[in-house]
């Protein structure tokens, strides 16, 4: 493993529960100057280039799917009035002279020289792509690994502290090969080759640093999914995060963020199933329609559902909770008459997180986190809707008086809180609490 990446947990998720393609060959052979050539004849599974120089057939697909524009010519070339050998001979291109393809057909690209349209042979071109940009002081780095943050731009020195996957910070220096930056209040030295420059336009990628509380963040401006299958996109119009969130799924908006990326219409930054994202706002109600009756549903008849895609009758709103949590409908009952205990106790409803969690949020976990912090997709009890969170703030921490007392009380409920969780395990966490009830 590399000194300086290494395995962590990113702050953006709730824990647990452009280069052408181009193959053009080169002709092993010294030609002279005044020498160009033609198309490559056929000869088994060769070709016989002018001379007798064999080399390999570049498909004209290659060309056509290319990313990159310009190409730089390995020969001298004739350019022709057609994608063919037959077609008259406009000028010779000489060696060495890079080029802008216009279009591409059967093995031949368009291009213009000296003046002048034509074809030329794509057996004697290569892609030409531009350098990669160089990171520089202010711009946007998203790691591709863990990394440690150095005081010094070395590999020796100090380590401050350990800088997620996938976060992105502002650059504010660069030295041999190393990017200053600041994490949660730490400045140092990260290996600048793990960083990948985000672009900083409306509606980007964004990453926030601070240290996971709740799901809500502190948020005020509270909507509710309208659609089944709802989609969180790491950017606008960008790679979907989370792809199958269900209706009256609750979202909060984070409009400072979305302000920092660059709004976009039509769209909104927000904080949804421990993590952020935007979503389109015609997806979006101020409501949630969910159902708060329970019905007669059996969690024996739960667990025949395939983890976290759960059917949407199955799942419930949680009727006391502001956020309105959906949860499987089986839990609600119990999880309410614990509800009532613990009200009658403290004066105040429980604060319930997180609950019911889908496939595509338990792979994404999984993927981002690894075993110690997320279950293994298709195993945890969130994925049935039958596992609670509560927020991770001192009073349901180990020490904090909500945690002790539901850790004595709610068995008697249905809920418990299993042992391999408690404080100590590797797999420590007091805010998670799963249903056991019939």
């Amino acid at each position: 493993m590399q000194d300086e990446h290494r395995r962590t947990h990113s702050w953006g998720i709730k824990r647990r529960g452009a280069a052408w393609v181009l193959g053009a060959v080169l002709v092993v052979s010294t030609l002279a100057p005044a020498q160009a050539m033609e198309a490559p004849r056929p000869v088994g599974n060769a070709v016989l280039a002018p001379g007798g120089i064999t080399s390999t057939l570049v498909p004209s697909s290659k060309v056509q799917s290319a990313k990159a524009k310009s190409v730089k010519t390995t020969a001298n070339l004739n350019l022709r009035s057609k994608p063919s050998t037959v077609g008259k001979k406009l000028v010779v291109i000489p060696k060495g002279t890079t080029l802008v393809v216009s279009s591409t057909k059967s093995g031949w690209s368009q291009l213009r020289y000296a003046g002048k349209n034509g074809w030329a042979s794509n057996t004697y071109l290569r892609a030409v792509t531009a350098a990669p940009k160089s990171l520089m002081r202010g711009d946007l780095g998203k790691t591709s690994a863990a990394l440690r943050l150095r005081t010094k731009p070395n590999t020796t020195s100090k380590s401050l502290a350990t800088v997620p996957k996938h976060g992105i910070y502002t650059v504010k220096g660069i030295s041999r090969g190393y990017a200053q930056i600041t994490r949660r209040g730490k400045t140092g030295w990260v290996q600048s080759k793990y960083l990948k420059i985000v672009a900083k336009k409306p509606g980007r990628e964004i990453y926030s640093d601070k240290k996971y509380t709740t799901n809500r963040a502190g948020l005020t401006d509270r909507y509710w999914t309208k659609v089944s299958g709802e989609d969180l996109y790491e950017s606008v119009k960008g790679k979907i995060r989370v792809g199958d969130i269900p209706r009256n799924s609750v979202v909060y908006r984070d409009k400072k963020s979305e302000k920092t990326a660059g709004s976009v219409k039509g769209w909104v930054f927000v904080r949804t199933q421990g993590m952020t994202g935007w979503m389109k706002t015609s997806q979006l109600a101020r409501k949630s329609r969910a159902s708060t009756n329970p019905g007669k549903h059996r969690a024996k008849t739960l667990k025949a559902q395939p983890n976290g895609k759960i059917q949407e009758k199955m799942l419930v709103a949680i009727g006391w909770d502001k956020e309105k949590t959906l949860i499987a409908a089986p839990a609600l009952r119990d999880l309410t008459r614990l509800n009532t205990a613990f009200k009658k106790k403290f004066g105040r409803n429980m604060d319930i997180d997180l609950a019911y969690r889908t496939r595509a949020t338990q792979d994404y976990y999984w993927g981002e986190l690894g075993p110690y912090i997320a279950a293994r997709p298709g195993t945890s009890n969130h994925g049935w809707g039958t596992a609670i969170d509560t927020p991770e703030t001192y009073n349901y921490s180990f020490r904090g008086k909500y945690y002790k007392w539901l850790k004595t009380h709610s068995k008697k409920f249905n809920w418990v809180h299993r042992k391999n969780l408690e404080e100590g395990s590797p797999y420590a966490e007091a805010w998670h609490f799963e249903y056991v009830g019939k």
